[in-house]
């Protein structure tokens, strides 16, 4: 008989699930190298169904609140069914600039869950070391992409773009503006050398008044997400089409960065684009400098000399763009990744 697993997923107020939910968990256990091998339910609620395990999800709903935390706790031990928290964010040191809407509650709620789970699943080993006070399983399932959402053909893509404008792209959430702002001074240095070459183009960041004024001055076009952009699998689709030639990926170094994951280089890499990132853990582990990417320090003139780099030299952005696609492709999407969600599985239930 085939385990049965009921997904709790994160969503908002319309009962969509959140990008992060669809990459971890709804895209891995739709995914032909998982699906024959269990039932899989998913929803907003649990309802005392019999099954194995329930895997939920972040902070599972908006409203979320400590009562329903042990409620739905509460419904999982009588059924006497396993109970799987997955998190792939360090929800207990947010920094300041993004944490507003994290109250004294939610942090009380991620606790409760890190203690309450009878397995942890986190992203990178930085969780699990940050978490490991909490409880003593937790597995880290790495982020792999679904092939099946990447735009075609992109793999064996030999013609580089032949315009004579260089496309500088970034892709990232409202969290990420101080993070774009620390590298404007590098941008500005870059583009008052070639701005006659160079296009800036920003996917879902730069939202803030501050950042936009930052820019004001800047080849940047800020490229809406439009409604029917939003929902993940079409995200993908649409992202995995953009036509960058460079992709920036800047991280302020803080407790909370350092363990963050690698998403955005598997992102980049399906884009075909060349990617440079912080030198910090999220990027050290997987990036090969000058191989798949550019890793670089975190000051003005790191970053000034990164971008002219890969800017003036075309050969390296083919290299380094058509390695980091071979590693996605090789090592990172879901046909060759999904073992390490039947793994965390085979393990709970085997030791339990």
């Amino acid at each position: 008989m085939k385990p049965r697993l009921h997904i709790l997923f994160e969503h908002g107020a319309d009962g969509q699930p959140y990008g992060s939910a669809q990459i971890r968990l709804l895209r891995p256990f739709t995914h032909p190298a998982l699906r024959g091998e269990f039932e899989v339910t998913t929803g907003l609620e649990y309802d005392g169904k019999v099954v194995e395990a329930v895997i939920l999800d972040r902070l599972w709903r908006p409203d979320i609140s400590l009562v329903l935390a042990e409620r739905v706790t509460e419904a999982v031990r009588r059924a006497g069914v396993k109970l799987i928290y997955a998190l792939d964010d360090d929800f207990l040191d947010l920094p300041s600039s993004v944490a507003s809407w994290f109250t004294a509650q939610h942090r009380q709620v991620v606790e409760f869950f890190l203690r309450q789970a009878d397995d942890v699943w986190v992203t990178t080993s930085g969780l699990r070391q940050r978490f490991a006070a909490y409880n003593r399983r937790i597995a880290v399932v790495p982020h792999a992409l679904d092939e099946r959402l990447l735009a075609p053909k992109k793999r064996s893509r030999t013609d580089w773009r032949r315009s004579s404008r260089i496309t500088i792209g970034y892709m990232g959430t409202f969290s990420h503006d101080d993070d774009l702002l620390m590298i404007v001074p590098a941008l500005r240095a870059v583009c008052e050398r070639q701005r006659e070459k160079i296009d800036i183009q920003l996917v879902g960041v730069a939202e803030r008044p501050q950042t936009l004024e930052a820019l004001r001055d800047l080849p940047v076009t800020v490229v809406p997400l439009t409604p029917d952009r939003v929902e993940y699998p079409r995200f993908m689709s649409w992202f995995t089409r953009l036509k960058w030639d460079v992709a920036i990926a800047p991280l302020m170094d803080s407790p909370f960065t350092r363990c963050k994951s690698d998403i955005k280089f598997l992102d980049y890499a399906a884009l075909g684009a060349a990617g440079i990132y912080s030198r910090l853990p999220a990027y050290e582990s997987s990036v090969r400098h000058r191989e798949t990417g550019w890793l670089t320090e975190n000051t003005p003139e790191a970053w000034q000399g990164a971008l002219e780099t890969l800017l003036t030299d075309k050969a390296l952005r083919t290299n380094l763009a058509r390695k980091a696609q071979h590693y996605l492709y090789d090592q990172r999407v879901l046909a060759h990744s999904a073992a390490a969600w039947r793994a965390a599985l085979r393990e709970l239930f085997e030791n339990s």
